[in-house]
């Protein structure tokens, strides 16, 4: 799909609907930092749409593109497909040609949250190797990690950027599969990457930043 193809629409927050305070973000801060400093980029966000987060980027004067990829995963595998053992690489293929159609090294940056944390683990490592692939030179890459290690499921985190300090973070109803990471695993993960900073939190989420 052509990127010019898929503009951000966004859903604004209910007056009605009751959330959670932001949380300060430094991962968030470095990478706010660095888009100020730089003109008319092309970011991905891989959260469902939202106000917040247009109004973020597009107020650096930056172009947004979202692509709910826990959503374009559903939608892609049926519930019996959805376990490593059904994943092809043609069906692996067919779904990042479907939700990361963008032109080699013509992406500028990426707010991946915790999404890869909930594919099968051959799928988020296709989905990585393919962001690696359409990441510009120097691009940054902003990733969560859940790190509970006792869990074997947990919430996806609904990401809304309130300032280029803050996020916000409601945890989806909805329980899913989790695939379980450590600092060595992270650092294994994105071992292709020029750098990654981890930055230190509160609770059981670990921020990290990246740069292609």
């Amino acid at each position: 799909m052509n990127p010019a193809s898929r503009p951000a629409s966004a859903t604004p927050l209910s007056p009605h609907e009751s959330q959670p305070a932001g949380r300060r973000s430094y991962a968030l801060e470095s990478m706010s930092q660095w888009l100020a400093g730089q003109e008319r980029l092309q970011i991905i966000d891989f959260s469902p749409a939202n106000q917040q987060n247009l109004d973020y980027v597009t107020g650096l004067g930056h172009r947004l593109y979202f692509d709910d990829l826990l959503r374009s995963f559903e939608s892609s595998f049926p519930p019996t497909e959805r376990s490593q053992d059904h994943l092809t690489t043609q069906r692996i293929e067919d779904f990042l040609d479907s939700c990361l159609d963008f032109p080699d090294q013509s992406v500028d940056g990426a707010l991946v949250w915790d999404r890869l944390q909930f594919l099968p683990a051959p799928l988020g490592a296709a989905v990585l190797q393919r962001l690696h692939r359409v990441l510009a030179p120097d691009a940054l890459l902003l990733a969560l990690f859940h790190t509970d290690a006792s869990a074997t499921t947990a919430s996806p985190q609904q990401c809304r950027i309130l300032s280029d300090k803050q996020v916000q973070l409601t945890a989806s109803p909805a329980r899913l599969p989790i695939v379980q990471f450590n600092t060595r695993s992270i650092e294994r993960y994105f071992q292709r990457f020029q750098t990654l900073k981890f930055f230190l939190t509160r609770d059981n989420l670990q921020e990290v930043l990246v740069r292609r």
